[in-house]
């Protein structure tokens, strides 16, 4: 057999690898872009939950300067 004529004979396994191959391929970088995307959740995720800390330890700042206060004044 001659490759002509493997190619002729084995058109469709060809035509399907190749198929195969590209859905693969496309199908890798969709979950590098969502991976991506996941990440960039999780970072956002982190920030909004410092931010909340960051409040709530001014929060108690806020107040224990106010018992040092109170407790300065009735010494």
């Amino acid at each position: 057999m001659t490759g002509g004529e493997l190619i002729t004979e084995f058109w469709p396994q060809i035509l399907g690898i190749v198929i195969v191959i590209a859905m693969f391929v496309k199908l890798k970088s969709g979950v590098a872009e969502l991976r991506k995307d996941v990440d960039d959740i999780n970072k956002r995720d982190t920030y909004v939950q410092v931010v909340r800390l960051q409040a709530q330890v001014q929060e108690l700042e806020k107040k224990v300067e106010m018992l040092f206060k109170l407790y300065n004044e009735n010494k």
